[in-house]
């Protein structure tokens, strides 16, 4: 655990004085992490030997608190803790997963559950320790999706201790209270039909096809890298998504889910481009991509992004709100705000998105305003409007009440 770390600290010369530095053992919790504290000698203190002296009476301070605590928490011998499971959990269970979520997990466990939790012994994670575990990553995050996905990776990592026998408290999820949103949250980018044919225009080959397959079909970034010639059926106009590429390793998997693994329609304007693609400009490959690199291999989703995307908006001088991410996604979610905002029934919306269920669609879309909600509101609009014009002073008028 983070706490249990010894300190050396260290020595440095700032304005011709010596200074040391060593970290707070109490942990600020506002912040989830120890202050940082440096101390200027005086002149006395000639040399880094001398100025190591002055400093260790400081470390030596923490290093016993740090000791004490070691002793305090260690579990007696032979009681299952966080950190064993773990390491189970990661040889038996972690390779089963996507490589993505693998990583996402494999990030959880160094920055939250191991520093958190990983000397408590099994039998204590009570619902009080879970509260505590999820407040603690609140703090830190800042957003309840972020601490909602990290206790995920705990409660699989338990519920596996639980079924293989250990003695794991059964926590429900729903007695857990998760933080609040500190912060507003961001509307997602995406690119209209305007925008995203301005940027098609724009981008070099293979990203100029890229775009347009994504713009129109609203398939995600590692699904289009991990197209086949076979994956095209041009007899039936369809698209065939049976697989994606991780966007770190290239390494091919099964699309994000189930319902990710379906065909999707192969409009008429992408036919044409897609044949002549494949007459002019394809490069044979044993593997049977739709689009490698120079070295007869798929597209990394980096450089697909930061030399396709990037380049593109930034020639065309769109600019971009801080902190925003901009890559593949946006044209899918401009795929769906276009089809929602022109009124496509919900279902066909879902279904054209290969998400699980209509659920999921309204979940990602709740901000889409559509033709059913903007005929409603220009109805009730003309009702005031009505109003306004036969009474435009606005003259008090009796209310009714109940």
């Amino acid at each position: 655990m983070s706490r249990r770390r010894f300190q050396i600290g260290r020595v440095y010369q700032r304005g011709g004085k010596w200074v040391g530095s060593y970290r707070d053992y109490d942990i600020n919790p506002d912040t989830g992490k120890r202050t940082r504290r440096t101390i200027t000698f005086d002149e006395s203190v000639t040399s880094e030997r001398a100025a190591r002296s002055a400093l260790q009476p400081y470390l030596d301070d923490y290093n016993a608190k740090a000791k004490d605590y070691c002793k305090a928490s260690t579990p007696p011998k032979g009681v299952k803790t966080v950190c064993d499971l773990i390491e189970e959990w990661k040889r038996d269970i972690l390779p089963n997963r996507k490589l993505g979520g693998a990583r996402a997990s494999l990030s959880h466990i160094r920055s939250y559950i191991i520093p958190l939790l990983g000397e408590k012994p099994l039998h204590e994670l009570t619902l009080k320790q879970h509260q505590a575990f999820v407040t603690a990553v609140g703090r830190h995050v800042e957003r309840r999706k972020t601490a909602e996905n990290v206790y995920g990776t705990l409660s699989s990592i338990l519920n596996s201790g639980r079924k293989w026998g250990y003695l794991v408290p059964d926590v429900k999820r729903q007695d857990v209270e998760f933080p609040r949103d500190e912060r507003p949250k961001a509307e997602p980018l995406f690119f209209d039909a305007d925008t995203a044919a301005r940027i098609i225009n724009v981008a070099l080959y293979p990203f100029k096809l890229m775009f347009l397959i994504a713009a129109l079909c609203g398939l995600r970034i590692g699904e289009v890298t991990a197209l086949k010639v076979a994956s095209l059926d041009f007899k039936r106009k369809r698209l065939y998504i049976t697989a994606a590429l991780d966007y770190a390793t290239r390494k091919e998997s099964t699309p994000k889910s189930q319902n990710s693994a379906a065909p999707v329609h192969m409009p008429q304007l992408l036919e044409k481009h897609l044949r002549d693609w494949i007459d002019r400009r394809y490069k044979p490959n044993p593997d049977g991509y739709l689009f490698t690199n120079s070295k007869g291999r798929p597209y990394p989703s980096d450089n697909v992004v930061r030399f396709g995307v990037h380049r593109a908006i930034s020639k065309l001088g769109i600019e971009v709100p801080k902190g925003v991410h901009v890559g593949i996604h946006c044209f899918r979610h401009g795929v769906t705000t276009e089809l929602l905002e022109s009124g496509t029934p919900i279902h066909i919306v879902t279904r054209m998105m290969r998400h699980g269920d209509s659920k999921v669609t309204l979940e990602h879309y709740a901000h889409i305003v559509g033709d059913a909600e903007r005929v409603a509101s220009e109805r009730l609009s003309r009702k005031i409007a009505a109003q306004l014009e036969s009474d435009p002073e606005l003259e008090s008028v009796s209310v009714k009440t109940a």
